[in-house]
């Protein structure tokens, strides 16, 4: 199978893989038991990255599907305006799949090294551990 037919199979493969991801996004994101109760706030995001890691699987494949869509649809445009040197397609390949791995390496890190997406330790430990009396006390 040559570069140009891969390319245009996973464009249409990735166009499906977005409209289910998009779709599984948009229901974690608003049509969970906590976000239909609680509301949409930072709290509910935070709770569903301690105890449900497919949220952030299903982003981050968001958004590495996304990308590579996004990028070779641009390639893909690129290519079509016409008749261009091979060194010239090579470099935008290259050039977009470097653009496509910054961008990727940015978004997950975002997942994986926000420290106000982890779970604050000094904070339960720094609270008093209270008394089954001492609860009761305070009803």
């Amino acid at each position: 199978m040559s570069g140009r037919a891969l390319n245009w199979y996973l464009q249409r493969i990735t166009g499906m893989a977005l409209l289910i991801l998009l779709i599984l996004h948009f229901w974690v994101e608003h049509f969970t038991a906590s976000v239909r109760t609680g509301g949409l706030t930072f709290e509910n995001v935070q709770q569903r990255f301690f105890h449900n890691p497919w949220f952030v699987t299903v982003d981050v494949l968001f958004l590495i599907v996304a990308l590579y869509h996004g990028l070779n649809g641009v390639r893909n445009i690129i290519f079509d305006l016409g008749r261009l040197t091979q060194g010239f397609k090579v470099g935008v390949t290259l050039i977009l799949f470097f653009i496509g791995l910054t961008i990727a390496y940015w978004g997950i890190g975002a997942f994986y090294a926000n420290p106000h997406l982890k779970p604050d330790t000094a904070k339960v430990a720094a609270q008093p551990v209270q008394s089954e009396a001492q609860v009761a006390a305070a009803r």
